[in-house]
């Protein structure tokens, strides 16, 4: 009795021996594997991390030379392949004026691909900046403000911060009117936030506060109608008016060279020895000017186009050994 006792004892005890529940198993085998792979790659790294030996260049290049891309990203020389710093290397190319955004990633096994998107200007931005097709304002070095097609962008002025207000207000009014004779050529913003607008025939138009497009209607109705056989004695126009609007007259044969100039070369201001005379006009009867009236004998005012995204040029990839940085340093 004893002896049976003692058996069954035993028994019970053998089955009280904890088991692991069969889920739980493929995730231990799983961990195992990773634990296995991860030691395994430490253990082979060593072997894969080449020295990198070239970098290839991506991207419709116009204002930026491959060899100054490299110079940016200045990889360290003798740099192995997964040592490159990727987001370092990212900011330093990004702080180029001309660059928009990069991209840099590693190709096995001793090259990195720098993918860059090179800014498109479009309009000038005070005197020495420009703002991209974002709008977004950038400075590049003084030469490269210089070019005859960096010239032909519209001038526009404003405020830090309020560069993509003044090129969406730009647009607008380029828009509406650039079939007509204030087609846009220029825009500022001052700080106490009042527009002014220059043509491509040298008319100032003094927009005040407020929406500039709100003038358009005006514009092309009855100033188009009254002022049409003045334009080339119209120094500026001035919309701040509530019932009507006033214009500043070119006065007197002091004037022609003035006249003669072309929209770029004339200022908003009167030059010495060309006054102006402002005159009132409140409803849409013909101005009396200072001087006989001559019939416009200048081209019409050639039309400006928006400035959207210009097209780009193909993209072309550039493969350079890192050490043409020190090239591009020169």
């Amino acid at each position: 009795m004893s002896a049976a006792i003692d058996a069954g004892m035993m028994n019970m005890a053998g089955n009280d021996m904890p088991t692991l529940p069969r889920a739980v198993m493929p995730l231990l085998v799983t961990v195992a594997a990773l634990i296995t792979a991860l030691f395994a790659g430490r253990a082979v790294q060593p072997a894969l991390n080449r020295p990198l030996t070239a970098l290839r260049i991506d991207g419709a290049l116009t204002h930026l030379s491959p060899a100054q891309i490299a110079a940016a990203a200045a990889v360290p020389v003798h740099t192995h392949i997964f040592d490159a710093d990727l987001s370092g290397l990212r900011t330093r190319i990004e702080a180029l004026p001309w660059v928009g955004r990069a991209r840099v990633s590693r190709v096995w096994p001793d090259r990195l691909d720098i993918r860059v998107w090179e800014r498109v200007p479009a309009a000038r931005w005070g005197d020495q900046q420009l703002l991209d097709t974002d709008g977004a304002a950038f400075a590049p070095r003084a030469r490269d403000l210089q070019p005859a097609p960096i010239q032909a962008l519209p001038q526009l002025s404003g405020p830090v911060s309020r560069e993509a207000e003044v090129m969406a207000a730009y647009r607008g009014l380029n828009e509406a009117l650039q079939s007509s004779d204030f087609a846009a050529e220029g825009l500022s913003l001052d700080a106490r936030g009042e527009w002014r607008m220059t043509t491509a025939r040298g008319i100032e138009l003094r927009l005040g506060d407020g929406d500039p497009l709100a003038h358009v209607p005006l514009l092309l109705g009855t100033i188009s109608r009254t002022l049409a056989p003045y334009m080339e004695q119209i120094a500026y126009i001035d919309l701040r008016y509530t019932n009507g609007f006033s214009v500043g007259w070119l006065n007197g044969r002091d004037c022609d060279a003035q006249r003669a100039a072309t929209a770029s070369e004339r200022t908003s201001a009167a030059t010495p020895g060309c006054s102006t005379k402002a005159s009132l006009v409140p409803s849409p009867a013909l101005p009396t000017s200072p001087t006989p009236a001559k019939p416009a004998s200048a081209k019409p005012a050639p039309n400006r186009p928006s400035p959207p995204a210009a097209s780009a040029p193909k993209t072309k990839a550039h493969v350079v050994a890192p050490a043409a940085a020190k090239e591009g340093k020169k």
